[in-house]
């Protein structure tokens, strides 16, 4: 029933609401942050219908005819700025995803996966331990009500019914993640070589005194150690989650200020 009723007025709503509506779901499907939430169809377009309510005040008013080629054009635009912003956030958790991954690598976790959901993929245990704990540190960071103020004033970065799309966004969409999976390597880079050294370690003594087989318990010594080095790197886990945090909203309003520049 509920289903009948959103299709029977969806094509009575006023443009303005329904273009505010294409940029949030572009946003929220682009950032994965649907694909973790198993719920109705029709729960999820009440949701981005009620926050379309709440953000219109802030957003000029424009009348536009919604069979019109003008609304259809304004659309797509907007489909097009909710995947940038999406991906923008989409960043932050591959990187996430990405440091788990090397981590699980060196301490003898790669075999530890299951199938996951959201990704339709299969994903590392501690990936998506991690993932889970900067979650939590994102809503601790308040970027909930940032990414709320930044929804906001996107809308005045990019207007509602400007067509136009600045032409370097996507090469710094490309430099903002080449950054954020850098700062990810960098994060792992301890890790890495306190293992490197251990390995050498390993290898010298083993060279030294043959008598002594390392390599028969190399794996449970790499295995023992890791496990000691995961339980450091996740205390300090909501310091680089900062840092991550810091660059992205940095970077939304270096390049939100430096278009209303050029405007």
């Amino acid at each position: 029933m509920i289903n009948h009723l959103f299709y029977k007025h969806i094509f009575g709503m006023d443009s303005k609401i329904l273009l505010i509506m294409s940029r949030i779901y572009s946003i929220l499907m682009y950032s994965k942050i649907f694909s973790y939430i198993s719920d109705n169809a029709s729960i999820k377009f009440f949701f981005i219908y009620v926050t379309s309510h709440l953000l219109a005040p802030f957003v000029s008013d424009y009348n536009i005819n919604h069979y019109d080629i003008e609304f259809l054009m304004i659309l797509c635009n907007q489909i097009l700025i909710g995947m940038a912003i999406g991906l923008l956030f989409q960043c932050l958790f591959s990187c996430i995803i990405f440091i788990g991954e090397i981590i699980s690598s060196q301490i003898g976790l790669s075999f530890s996966v299951f199938f996951d959901l959201g990704f339709h993929v299969y994903s590392l245990v501690l990936s998506n331990l991690l993932n889970i704990f900067f979650l939590f540190s994102f809503f601790v960071y308040n970027g909930h009500l940032k990414l709320i103020i930044f929804l906001i004033k996107s809308f005045q970065v990019f207007p509602l019914y400007n067509t136009s799309i600045d032409r370097n966004i996507i090469w710094s969409i490309i430099h903002f993640s080449s950054l954020i999976f850098l700062n990810g390597v960098y994060c792992v880079l301890p890790i890495l070589f306190f293992f490197l050294i251990l390995f050498i370690a390993c290898m010298v003594l083993n060279r030294i005194v043959p008598s002594t087989s390392l390599f028969s318990s190399f794996s449970v010594i790499i295995f023992i150690v890791g496990m000691i080095l995961l339980k450091y790197f996740i205390f300090k886990f909501y310091g680089i989650s900062k840092i991550l945090f810091d660059y992205l909203f940095h970077y939304l309003k270096i390049y939100g200020f430096k278009l209303l520049w050029h405007k």
